[in-house]
């Protein structure tokens, strides 16, 4: 007798659908990184004075405000990508949205390999994040759709190993390609990563839940018997379409981002709105983006290194270090994903970056520099494991499939603002708070920690269905028992 398809965990196919959707992520942690070490080669010309190779010239001298919009067009980008590709998703699909925002990319990677000054830079820049804005958010939900509750708890965590593979090649291969015009090509590989996307894409198919939403019953029958290789998918499926059916009503609603915000659904949502508003925020309040910031700050005083250079310096070296080391610690977080559940995970990560930022704060202030190194690499594994990807996976689990978009696009429109208004705002805290500045975010991650241990409710291994019946009644205080769902094995073993 075949087992049933819902007790089943990861899947080869299913695996490889993740996976290669997965590259978006990867693409975003590549141009999250990719402005790190060439930028004084770029904006300073410090390769030797400007010249010409092959028509283009080797540089493009700038002030470091217009090189922080450079920077900073790309979380803008993503912001408007997040907010703008709420209707495609519903109406189009999740691949096709995954699929075809890789065009941008690769308009993006074009124009970075023949720009001749820097606002062409930005203008590649903001269209690569257009894409992954676009994309990210999109990967986040056809995860869900596609997953088990069980293999949910693993594949849930790939956006943040993806990113995190992302950022550690373009810092590992920028140790390489910094000269000119070697830089052009370094910026141009988003396109390359998209390319290698798209064809992979073509392999994986739709959401099931996507096609049930749009009546295409027989087609989702046969991607989710794909998906689930030779288990009995008969109630499964049966559960799909009912509630695909009862979430969207007669009218086939679909929540825009206007209907979510003011509360204009016929499910109360708030509750599901606040978790992933308040998890996207306290991902970047955790310090992340000035973690980044102050270990190339803290390493170059360390070792001395020069203020333009052509060649690597130890204190970049030890930046492609922060982002290998982290690389593992995601790694790890996909197995521990399996163990304990995203609340467990979440708390402790708020906890363990909290007692980082003081130990850094203490090591900055009374000179005690290997300590300061240790909790940058303390802080930056620890945020990995639980507040970089957890947040992301929010909506997709608790929330019904008419509003997950709309949400998705809020939560991820909160988490690029933020990776903007912190980039710009944390050098100028740090220069007036020096070692004192992570005090500040050791405050922010414990009250991360509080908030979430009221309001999160753990998701490993329950069914969507149950986590939308039982939270959608506005903001409450979850750690009462009326709060908790059953776990899917015990729901299994009820109806043995």
């Amino acid at each position: 007798m075949a087992v049933s398809s819902e007790s089943l965990g990861v899947t080869k196919y299913q695996l490889f659908c993740v996976l290669a959707a997965s590259l978006s992520s990867l693409n975003y942690g590549w141009n999250y990184g990719v402005t790190n070490l060439p930028g004084d080669v770029i904006t300073k010309c410090a390769a030797g004075p400007q010249h010409t190779i092959l028509g283009l010239p080797s540089c493009l001298p700038t002030s470091d405000a217009t090189w922080g919009l450079v920077i900073s067009a790309f979380p803008i980008g993503a912001l408007a990508g997040a907010i703008s590709c709420t209707h495609f998703a519903n109406a189009y699909g999740r691949k096709a949205v995954l699929l075809y925002s890789n065009v941008l990319s690769i308009l993006g990677g074009l124009l970075f390999g023949v720009s001749v000054n820097a606002p062409m830079l930005l203008i590649a820049r903001f269209l690569v994040g257009v894409a992954q804005g676009c994309a990210n958010g999109t990967f986040t939900n056809y995860v869900a759709e596609i997953s088990t509750p069980r293999a949910r708890n693993t594949l849930g965590s790939v956006i943040q190993f993806s990113t995190c593979i992302g950022t550690m090649m373009s810092q590992l291969l920028a140790l390489g390609l910094t000269v000119p015009p070697l830089w052009r090509v370094l910026f141009a590989i988003t396109g390359v990563i998209s390319l290698i996307h798209m064809a992979l894409l073509t392999m994986c198919v739709e959401s099931p839940k996507w096609l049930v939403s749009k009546d295409r019953i027989d087609e989702a029958r046969k991607v989710l018997q794909k998906l689930r290789k030779s288990a009995d998918c008969t109630e499964e499926f049966n559960t799909l379409v009912e509630t695909v059916r009862a979430e969207m009503g007669p009218n086939a609603y679909t929540a825009t981002i206007y209907d979510v915000v003011r509360g204009k659904t016929p499910d109360n949502l708030r509750h599901q709105l606040l978790i992933a508003v308040l998890g996207m925020a306290f991902q970047q309040l955790s310090g992340i983006s000035g973690v980044s910031f102050f270990s190339t700050k803290l390493f170059n005083s360390i070792t001395n290194a020069p203020t333009h250079s052509t060649k690597p310096t130890l204190a970049q070296i030890l930046t492609g270090m922060v982002s290998t080391i982290g690389t593992l610690a995601a790694l790890f977080g996909i197995a521990m994903a399996g163990y304990f559940g995203r609340r467990t995970l979440l708390i402790f990560s708020h906890m363990a970056m909290a007692i980082s930022s003081i130990l850094i704060s203490v090591g900055s202030v009374k000179g005690y520099n290997v300590l300061a190194i240790a909790m940058v690499f303390v802080f930056y594994c620890v945020y990995i494991v639980g507040a970089g990807s957890i947040p992301w996976v929010f909506p997709a689990e608790m929330t019904p499939i008419y509003a997950v978009s709309a949400i998705s696009a809020v939560s991820g429109s909160i988490a690029y603002a933020s990776v903007f208004a912190i980039g710009m705002a944390f050098a100028p805290v740090m220069d007036v708070l020096k070692g004192y500045t992570f005090l500040l975010f050791a405050a922010t991650n414990l009250a991360a920690s509080v908030l979430f241990f009221f309001l999160l409710p753990e998701t490993k291994d329950k069914r969507v269905t149950e986590m939308i019946r039982i939270h959608s009644v506005g903001v409450h205080n979850v750690m009462k028992r009326k709060y908790r769902a059953e776990l899917y094995s015990e729901k299994d073993k009820e109806c043995m």
